[in-house]
């Protein structure tokens, strides 16, 4: 149905409208049909409140969640800041409370809207249906939220990533815009097959599902704001389905289980990335064995553990022929530096007489020479690098274990020990980052012992200050990882210069 255009339908004065529920806390205006505010009672905010999805700077903008929009300025104004009548109903349905808002506003000119919410007190999942008009007819208006996502603008506390970004499915294609990509003078416009379209950011997302993929358009804004002397820009975005009043709305965590059990292509709002074929069973295998000790900390522990001793007979064979490699190149070091010193002489010999040609000559021969050498002893060139084997087999790894500490709610705030408070979150004090350089560090100097070329020992050296400068700001649910795997690598790696010494000795 659709307002009349016959007769003026208002509120004779502005009110507010709360629904309250185990899980959220939702609070309307009757002007322009809005949404002030939506809290989510299980997910705390910094300072311990409940978490708030809806932006202060969004009443500032003058753009709250569900106001509409229309092509004419004018008309958009008017829906805007109208004062709707509100009727309010509930029931319950299949053991839930279901509180049913109906807003209605028209001039009586032919300009109107009606919105309906509907609200689940034991789900996420709400139901959206608008229908306007102007000039007595029928118009499909784009339906916002913003601006901004929540009350933060991804400055506070050094967490960039928080920062609100617009998604957009389009059935295989999933499109991701960071705040900082789009401009307030250049909007970003998407026409398509739309899945569903709203504001996310890393653990949370407000997102409207049309009944099925729908044509349809998406328009995403940069609004600019100064506080304090300070330029901030929040987003809001718009989507518009022509001929459909009917959607879904989901206001809440971005848990995958939940999310994927809601059976609306929502799951595609968690990106495993490149490795998700490593990332999704490393997840649920984190979340099983966190299932029976109760702390995600002893969970990574655990399964760095496990991880560590599957790799174990790779990772060992490997090590084994390098330090074995590394022991022969040393053993034969004498005679190459004084190979090496015996064609400079000679390469010098040829120069003074003016034979340049035959620098090239003579090092070409040495090579062939050294090459021999080194087929004598039995030494194979590359088999020093291969103690590189395992680094590279466990990059997946640590890519998946970054993934999933980035974008899984359940580590959003879960403690582990003393003074880290959120797995999910770097050190403050960059204590587990600096131990896990020492470790790293530890483990070059046990593996490198038997390197006769210095240059080459400087540069074993130089990677734990390396990954101690990438993993300083990493959340410390990964850094964990890091420090457990390079604690039983110095296990196994003097478990590994015992076997070697004592073959070498029987030998």
């Amino acid at each position: 149905p659709v307002p009349s255009s016959g007769r003026a339908i208002a509120a004779t004065a502005e009110r507010d409208i709360v629904v309250d529920s185990p899980l959220y806390t939702v609070r309307l205006t009757n002007r322009g049909a809005r949404i002030v505010s939506w809290q989510l009672k299980r997910y705390r905010d910094d300072e311990g409140r409940p978490l708030q999805l809806v932006s202060d700077a969004g009443a500032k903008i003058g753009v709250l969640p569900l106001q509409l929009q229309l092509e004419d300025e004018d008309a958009t104004r008017a829906l805007r800041d109208g004062l709707y009548r509100v009727e309010r109903a509930e029931h319950e349905e299949g053991g839930a409370r279901i509180t049913e808002l109906t807003f209605t506003w028209s001039n009586g000119a032919g300009l109107g809207a009606i919105k309906t919410l509907r609200l689940a007190d034991d789900s996420y999942l709400a139901h959206l249906t608008v229908t306007a008009t102007r000039g007595g007819r029928p118009v499909d208006p784009a339906i916002l939220w913003g601006a901004g996502f929540g009350s933060h603008n991804g400055l506070e506390n050094g967490r960039f990533a928080d920062a609100a970004m617009a998604v957009l499915n389009l059935g295989e294609k999933t499109e991701i815009r960071a705040a900082s990509s789009i401009k307030t003078d250049a909007p970003w416009l998407q026409a398509g097959t739309i899945r569903w379209s709203g504001l996310a950011d890393k653990y949370f997302a407000a997102v409207l599902i049309p009944p099925g993929p729908s044509a349809g358009e998406v328009r995403a804004v940069s609004h600019r704001l100064i506080e304090d002397g300070r330029e901030h820009f929040f987003l809001s975005l718009g989507l518009q389905v022509p001929g459909v009043s009917r959607f879904d709305l989901f206001v809440g965590p971005k848990d995958y289980d939940l999310l994927k059990t809601a059976g609306l292509g929502l799951d595609r709002l968690l990106n495993f990335g490149f490795f998700g074929v490593v990332a999704r069973p490393l997840f649920y295998a984190l979340k099983f064995v966190e299932r029976y000790v109760g702390n995600w900390g002893w969970a990574i522990i655990i399964l760095t553990v496990f991880i560590r001793l599957l790799f174990f007979p790779i990772t060992h064979r490997s090590q084994v022929n390098m330090k074995k490699m590394q022991e022969k190149m040393k053993r034969v070091q004498p005679k190459v530096k004084s190979m090496r010193e015996r064609y400079r002489k000679l390469e010098r010999k040829e120069v003074e007489r003016g034979n340049v040609g035959a620098r090239h000559k003579l090092r070409q021969k040495m090579n062939e020479e050294m090459m021999a050498l080194y087929k004598e002893e039995g030494i194979n060139p590359l088999g020093g690098m291969s103690g590189c084997l395992p680094l590279l087999l466990q990059m997946p790894i640590l890519y998946a274990f970054y993934t999933i500490l980035s974008i899984a709610i359940e580590l959003r705030k879960a403690p582990f020990l003393l003074w880290i408070k959120d797995l999910s979150h770097k050190d403050p004090y960059y204590v587990t980052p600096i131990v896990m350089g020492v470790s790293m560090l530890a483990q070059q100097m046990m593996t490198s012992g038997s390197i006769a070329d210095p240059a080459q020992r400087k540069m074993m050296y130089l990677m734990p200050v390396m990954f101690t400068y990438f993993f300083i700001n990493l959340p410390s649910g990964l850094v964990l990882y890091w420090l457990v795997n390079n604690l039983l690598g110095i296990v196994q790696q003097h478990l590994i210069n015992k076997q070697v010494a004592a073959e070498a000795e029987a030998a």
